[in-house]
This record gives structure tokens, C-alpha cells and sequence, in this order.
């Protein structure tokens, strides 16, 4: 238990290092679509471009009732749609995720015909609209990342705490068998009988030991597991912060 726990424990850190390294931007690019090369609001994700994007079809669906379907790998699109906020105009919302060497980002396009997306030459207020939209899909996206990572720390913690309950539990019912064996200590002649009765004693105190030293190292675990949610509350704080200042 104790290996795997401090598996969890480096995986997780590990998690929690690379997260801290993505460096924020929203910027406009030129994206390669294959047949074509639109500008797009363009920005890094958290390491997962499976739940990034399934956090854009959530935002689009609860902030927009746009339902974007699957149109290929890592690319999600929404036909003929209508968004005020952005366009009076109808387009194609499409969002596009990638890799690159430094970072996993997401694309978020808005065309307006076949050769014809928003830009920043052509639509200025609509564009400026769309980025305002990407930001605030980035911001809902890292909040879902950082909450879903919260989440999975705390699961870890109950199971610890519940593992930790569990060893109070043997030990309350082992210092009982020893007050119980001492009573009959007290009663008993028998010397023979006397020496088994304090035998049972020691193996009670020796699993007392035991589940101590373990309840231990278990809190030891816990609280570094919580400190882990700390610093994940202050790091998302300061990427909504970054956030906000694009």
C-alpha cells in the first residue's frame, strides 16, 4: 500500500509540474485545415486533448446551445450556427486540437464560407467578439482541468482516511482484548494459563505497534495529498488571473 501510494503521490506531482509549466497566450494564427487555411483564436490546453475538447463541447453547448459533432481527429465542429455574440452572421464553429512540441493547444475557428473565417483584417468587432469568446472558453476549460485533478486528489485522500479508520478500528478493538486479558490476568491462578493470557498481550501490542506506524505513514500521506490540493487551488488562481489579463 505504502509503494502504491507513493506511486500516486510522484505521478500526481509530476502532473501537478507540468501543469505549471504551460505558458498561457491567445493568439490569432493562420491553421492548417488541409483544404484550406483560416484564421483562428489559438491557445494551450491542459495535457489532454480528448477532455479539452470535450470541455469546448460542454462551454458551447451550456453557454451557447451550439452541439459541436466529431468531424475527424481532434477536430469538433458545429454547422451553420448562429452565436449573436460573435456574428450576426451565421458560420461554422469549429474547434481543432493539436501538439506541438512545446505544448497541446486547441484552434477555435469561425468561418463564414468555404475560403472565408473571421479575421482580424476583414471582421475586426467580430473577431475581437470570437477572442472574447476563446477567452472565456479558456477559462472555463482550466477550471474543469484543475477541478477534475482537485477531485481525483481528494478520492485519493478519502481512501486513505478510510484505510486510516480502519486501523483506529483494530486498535480500539486490541486495547479491549487487552483490558479483557489483563481482568482475567487478575482473577487467574493458573500460572500456565496466566502465561498464554500474556502472550495474547504482547501479540495484541505488537499489532497495536503495527497499525500505528502505519496510521502514520497514512497521515503523512493524507497530509501531503491536501497540501497537493492547496497549492492545485493556487495555481488555478493564478491561471484565471493570467486569464483575465489577455
Amino acid at each position: 500500500m505504502k509503494k502504491f501510494y507513493s506511486l500516486l503521490l510522484m505521478v500526481f506531482m509530476g502532473i501537478l509540474s507540468v501543469q505549471s509549466q504551460i505558458h498561457l497566450f491567445l493568439e490569432e494564427q493562420v491553421v492548417d485545415m488541409g483544404d484550406s487555411r483560416p484564421s483562428a483564436w489559438v491557445f494551450p490546453v491542459a495535457h489532454d486533448l480528448d477532455l479539452a475538447l470535450g470541455d469546448l463541447q460542454d462551454y458551447c453547448k451550456e453557454r451557447s446551445d451550439v452541439k459541436l459533432k466529431k468531424e475527424g481527429e481532434n477536430i469538433l465542429m458545429g454547422e451553420k450556427v448562429s452565436i449573436p455574440t460573435i456574428a450576426t452572421k451565421r458560420g461554422d464553429l469549429i474547434g481543432k486540437g493539436f501538439i506541438t512540441e512545446t505544448y497541446y493547444g486547441v484552434a477555435l475557428i469561425f468561418q463564414l464560407g468555404y475560403d472565408i473565417s473571421l479575421n482580424s483584417v476583414d471582421w475586426a468587432p467580430e473577431m475581437k467578439n470570437f477572442r472574447n469568446y476563446a477567452k472565456a472558453f479558456m477559462s472555463y476549460h482550466y477550471e474543469k482541468s484543475f477541478t477534475r485533478r482537485v477531485v481525483g486528489v481528494e478520492k485519493q485522500v478519502s481512501d486513505l482516511e478510510k484505510e486510516k479508520g480502519q486501523g483506529e478500528k483494530k486498535i480500539d478493538s486490541a486495547n479491549k482484548r487487552i483490558l479483557n486479558l489483563n481482568k482475567k490476568i487478575a482473577k487467574e491462578t493458573d500460572e500456565t494459563k496466566i502465561e498464554l493470557y500474556k502472550a495474547e498481550i504482547d501479540a495484541n501490542e505488537m499489532e497495536i505497534e503495527t497499525i500505528t506506524s502505519n496510521n502514520s505513514k497514512l497521515q503523512e500521506q493524507i497530509d501531503q495529498l491536501k497540501g497537493d490540493v492547496e497549492r492545485l487551488k493556487e495555481e488555478l488562481h493564478k491561471f484565471q488571473g493570467n486569464i483575465a489579463s489577455f
